[in-house]
């Protein structure tokens, strides 16, 4: 559950069971996800925490790339600020933050950043409309980038961009496969198409959207400011020397455009937890900022270094257990074939890795009183659990009075 990694048990259960997490229905981090499994090394959650930590150094890795991109007219410049904007990258606080759970973020991160790279690279067409198009797969908020892309292609290259991207959506077509298979993990009912499209569009989130009350919104900017102004304090002291007047394959006004599209989306998004959707910002200002760097030459390493000493303590969950050590006694406590009630996403992504992915006690059924609203989570829970009666409405109370007598009912907070 640190740094608002609640999903993240949904999210390794959806992955090892090939499920259909919530909207969007992540369907590439869920197919690699299910690679990641069988990695021979660790527990099942320690691997996708390790995938995050490789996605997010490799996303670095490619902001330090396009800092060795030679501008026109120029020799190609030293390695050295290129490899500082990828560890300020790195080692800023969001960033880093999303570098040791299992979520959605590091993949996001990494083919955004491949995507970039492609277009600086001068690489084909196709292959940048490819990688938008998985960017979409990975977080919806891709779609802030089409502008940006659409401004570093010439028009006349624009029918080969288009012609990349059903490519890169191809794992849009997964989730209708994947909800006919036995996870427990699957939102909606994306085998039909309305189904699919409600999934897919991420409809169920929609109201968040702009959805922040203004009245809220100068509290949120104050508390993200004292939280990003040390992980930021380097940008304000870059930024009155990173003007650069050498033609780039990416024009700059459009990465400082795109980035205030996210900072303005994640500002009005009507989720705690809304910040993380600032994290494509954060690597679009170490692209901006890359000039400023390398005017600062070797120096530049410092600015990281500074980074990585005031993060560390906060970053370093070595001697964090995780929400186990809860999930898993709440399971071995509960009476045989008991209905066990969880009161919303956290709980139930908890117990469902406990169960589904460590393998702890598969006779109890998992219901979420908050899931339980839904007709498609109703009707899965009685294919999955014929004995369960009163499925029909959305009437816990009437669910409970019912299942009473057939299995003992527990309420798991």
């Amino acid at each position: 559950w640190r740094f608002a990694g609640a999903d993240g048990g949904e999210l390794i259960t959806a992955a090892v069971t090939l499920g259909v997490p919530h909207p969007p229905g992540y369907p590439t981090y869920v197919l690699l996800g299910k690679l990641v499994s069988f990695l021979p090394l660790g527990t099942v959650a320690w691997r996708f925490h390790l995938w995050s930590a490789v996605s997010t150094a490799a996303a670095a890795g490619l902001v330090t790339a396009i800092g060795l991109q030679p501008r026109a007219g120029q020799k190609r410049p030293s390695p050295l600020p290129a490899v500082a904007a990828g560890l300020l990258f790195a080692c800023s606080a969001p960033v880093w933050q999303q570098a040791l759970i299992a979520e959605v973020y590091a993949l996001n991160l990494l083919v955004v950043a491949a995507l970039l790279w492609a277009l600086h690279a001068g690489k084909p067409p196709w292959l940048a409309g490819a990688l938008f198009g998985l960017s979409l797969t990975t977080h919806l908020t891709s779609a802030l980038l089409l502008p940006l892309l659409l401004a570093s292609t010439p028009p006349r290259a624009w029918p080969r961009l288009a012609a990349g991207l059903p490519l890169g959506l191809a794992p849009l077509l997964a989730p209708p496969l994947l909800a006919r298979g036995p996870s427990p993990v699957v939102w909606g009912d994306p085998t039909t198409l309305a189904g699919w499209w409600w999934l897919v569009s991420g409809r169920l989130y929609h109201p968040n959207a702009f959805g922040l009350p203004l009245a809220a919104l100068p509290a949120r900017l104050a508390a993200w400011g004292a939280w990003l102004a040390p992980q930021l304090a380097w940008a304000t002291l870059l930024l009155p020397a990173a003007r650069d007047t050498h033609a780039a394959a990416v024009p700059r006004r459009w990465l400082a455009v795109t980035a205030v599209l996210y900072v303005v989306y994640a500002a009005g998004y009507a989720q705690p937890d809304a910040y993380v959707l600032l994290l494509p910002a954060v690597l679009l200002l170490a692209m901006l900022l890359s000039p400023a760097l390398r005017r600062l030459g070797p120096a530049a390493l410092l600015l990281p270094l500074a980074l990585l000493l005031i993060n560390f303590s906060r970053m370093n969950l070595s001697r964090d257990a995780g929400i186990q050590p809860l999930a898993e006694p709440a399971l071995q406590q509960a009476p045989p074939n008991a209905v066990v009630l969880t009161p919303g996403n956290a709980t139930i992504f908890a117990l469902w890795y406990a169960q589904h992915v460590n393998g702890l006690r598969p006779d109890l059924i998992l219901v979420d009183e908050n899931l339980f609203a839904f007709a498609w989570y109703r009707a899965r829970l009685a294919r999955q659990h014929p004995t369960l009666q009163h499925l029909a409405t959305d009437d816990l109370p009437g669910f409970k009075q019912h299942n009473e007598n057939i299995h003992q009912i527990t309420i798991n907070n």
